[in-house]
């Protein structure tokens, strides 16, 4: 359900100074239930920091503050909640989420982990960061997903997986990794967006550190559910569940959100759009 937005579309918004439509609360906003299962990471186990904006600056503050970025992600065990073999973790949304075709690429629902891309170090023992080397691989820990309207039936999303691609964003500004493994201790000045998803077609392997910042364009990351797929026109719940039976995988979670749609233009706002065009001509 793609719907590309044109350049007349953003050009009224702009003109209007208006801002994509945004749910009062656009993150999940209860805990329905939670099975650890068995082997969950320890301490990992607090199944409301799954609720809330996703985490931006990761860590203790007073210790090893870290910038949330695709190479270093969330590790607090108050900022994400592990599921073990076997288990499993449901939220629910107090507003449903909604299949808009007005959501950029049909994205509908983000699931954020603490996966990251792998790749950007040298070998040992100084592993300094080389800042043109491509990310080769990511290091995550597949959930599977599924969404209901009513807490009762359940439909699996296909294809899909919590806690792998794409790795959470805090900074749209960020260009390089100062700190060992992957840690950035100064925020950039502008919050990534936790409401936008990434262009799913994106092949982050490959790509340098600042070419995936600038292919994030904006965005915050997140895992995408477009709920097409599943034949839904809304959901309120979202489970993930630990399927596998290697104890030492196991899905972490810090955040759902409802992606924000993008506005369709107006003849109103085209009008004024035009006006200001024009305008801005005649000043030439």
């Amino acid at each position: 359900m793609t719907r590309p937005t044109t350049f007349l579309a953003a050009l009224a918004a702009f003109a209007l100074g208006t801002q994509p439509t945004l749910a009062a609360n656009p993150w999940a906003d209860n805990v329905v239930s939670y099975n650890a299962g068995t082997d969950p990471a320890p301490g990992f186990t607090d199944p409301t920091s799954a609720l809330g904006e996703p985490t931006r600056i990761s860590g203790p503050t007073s210790m090893f503050p870290s910038i949330v970025n695709p190479n270093s992600p969330a590790f607090g065990t108050d900022e994400i909640v592990s599921i073990g073999v076997g288990g499993s973790l449901t939220v629910s949304f107090d507003e449903p989420v909604t299949d808009d075709p007005l959501n950029p690429f049909g994205i509908d629902l983000l699931i954020f982990g603490n996966s990251f891309l792998t790749g950007l170090f040298g070998p040992p023992p100084n592993f300094e960061f080389d800042p043109n080397a491509p990310f080769t691989g990511i290091a995550d820990e597949p959930g599977r997903i599924e969404v209901s309207a009513d807490d009762v039936t359940y439909v699996e999303v296909s294809g899909v997986f919590a806690d792998s691609f794409f790795p959470t964003n805090g900074y749209s500004d960020i260009t390089e990794l100062p700190l060992p493994f992957g840690g950035i201790s100064t925020p950039g000045s502008v919050p990534s967006d936790f409401t936008k998803p990434v262009d799913p077609s994106l092949n982050a392997i490959g790509l340098t550190f600042p070419e995936l910042i600038a292919a994030y364009d904006g965005s915050g990351g997140g895992v995408g559910v477009d709920l097409a797929d599943v034949g839904l026109p809304s959901i309120s719940f979202v489970r993930i569940t630990n399927p596998g039976s290697d104890p030492t995988v196991s899905p972490e979670i810090d955040a759902f959100a409802d992606v924000r749609a993008i506005p369709e233009p107006t003849a109103a706002m085209l009008t004024s759009a035009a006006l200001l065009l024009s305008q801005a001509r005649r000043r030439r």
